[in-house]
Order: structure tokens, then C-alpha cells, then sequence
């Protein structure tokens, strides 16, 4: 876990640059208060998510029986937003610490690592030598790359990452769309960050806010854990 200090976030800039008919915008503007918490150095990985499945006999992700996804230290995907916080939930009785999902606010003032206002957590050029996008067959392993101003892994690209907020609570009046599982969107939550398939470069915005069903299992979906 990396402390995290306390301070505040203008979520969603640089604004979303204007496309006709684009459906990914991000409202701009709002000043969040941030109070000191802590932050996982990188994704949960697949051997901690081992500990977890073994501690509980919970349902494992497909993905971890997948060659190209099962190294120990790359990070475990295809868990829903349910499978996060009952990961979560475990850990905390475990360690009898309150382990949870960060919210929105705290990955985007995390994911900035003490910069105001940049486009990634390194600065504004796209530099696929500083993280793992653009359509990868797989995620790399944790901490294959440079870590942010606050030491912090893989805050773009590899994977993305849930948060615990509601995507209409925190969306700036956009509602949410995305229903690949059938389940009603208003109970979508936030995903942040892009993961090792992104390819388009705005899905890797520290700005931008993605929205997915609570039960959907994705292979590019993973999680961080919060304190």
C-alpha cells in the first residue's frame, strides 16, 4: 500500500476534446477534497487473488486457467465489480483493516501523482514505452513500467480498474450506457485507467470515467484495493 496525502482534485481536464457524435465525454471542472488514505502499489495480482479464492472457495475468473493470464504477478482479470469488493470484504476480516475500493475522485487524484492537469500521469504525449496499451494480447506483469509521482503502478493501461461509485453519482448529469450483461445501467459503476486493449487514445485519459454493469467479467477488467 503507498500513502497517499491528503489534498484536492479538478476531475475531468484536460476537457475531452471536441468529436462529432463521440460518445465518450467527461464533464470538467469539479474540485474535489481528497483526505490521506492509501492506495495499492499496483493491480490486485493473480497469486493475492489465489490466497483469496483458497480463503473462500469463491467462483475464480476464467481468464486464471488462460496461459497468457495466469503468471503469479500479472493482474487478475475478468472479476466484476462484486468479485472486487468481496475480495475486499475478505481482506478486511482477514487483517481486521478496511480494505475497500477507492472511489472516483481518490483514483483520479491518485492516478496524477501530484500533477495538476496533465493528460497521463507522466505528462501529455502518448508514450507506449510508459505503459500497456493498444491492443497487447495480455496484461504485462505488475510494475512493468515506470511508477507515477506518488509511486504508483500501472495507473493507465494493463488493466482497468473499479471503483466503488456509482457512474450516474459522479458522472456530471451523464447517464450511464453500457448494459452487456442485461442488468438495468443505473447501477453501473466506475472503471478508470484503460487496460492492455485500449486502443483508442482517449479511453487512457487520466480524465476519462468508464461505466460497466456490476456482474460483468471482462478480460481486461481488474481492480486496486484502498485503505
Amino acid at each position: 500500500m503507498i500513502a497517499v496525502p491528503a489534498g484536492q482534485v479538478t476531475l475531468g481536464v484536460p476537457s475531452c476534446p471536441p468529436r462529432p457524435n463521440f460518445p465518450w465525454i467527461w464533464p470538467t471542472g469539479a474540485v474535489a477534497a481528497v483526505a490521506a488514505f492509501q492506495l495499492s502499489r499496483t493491480h490486485v495480482t493473480n497469486a493475492e487473488y489465489h490466497a483469496f479464492l483458497a480463503a473462500t472457495g469463491h467462483a475464480p475468473p476464467k481468464q486464471l486457467e488462460h496461459p497468457d493470464f495466469s503468471h503469479p504477478q500479472q493482474p487478475v482479470v475478468g472479476v466484476s465489480w462484486h468479485d472486487a469488493t468481496a475480495y475486499c470484504a475478505w481482506l478486511a476480516q482477514a487483517t481486521g483493516q478496511p480494505y475497500r475500493l477507492p472511489s472516483d475522485s481518490e483514483w483520479e487524484y491518485a492516478a496524477r501523482g501530484g500533477r495538476a492537469g496533465t493528460i497521463f500521469p507522466w505528462g501529455d504525449a502518448l508514450d507506449p514505452s510508459l505503459a500497456c496499451f493498444g491492443g497487447h494480447a495480455a496484461p504485462k506483469r505488475v510494475g512493468s513500467f515506470p511508477p507515477n509521482g506518488f509511486g504508483l503502478y500501472d495507473m493507465t493501461g494493463n488493466a482497468w480498474a473499479w471503483c466503488s461509485d456509482r457512474f450516474e453519482d459522479v458522472s456530471g448529469g451523464l447517464k450511464a450506457s453500457n448494459q452487456p450483461t442485461g442488468q438495468p445501467t443505473g447501477g453501473n459503476r466506475v472503471l478508470r485507467g484503460g487496460s492492455f486493449m485500449s486502443c483508442h487514445y482517449l479511453n487512457l485519459w487520466i480524465a476519462y470515467r468508464h461505466e460497466d454493469p456490476v456482474d460483468l467479467q471482462h478480460e481486461s477488467i481488474g481492480f486496486r484495493i484502498a485503505l
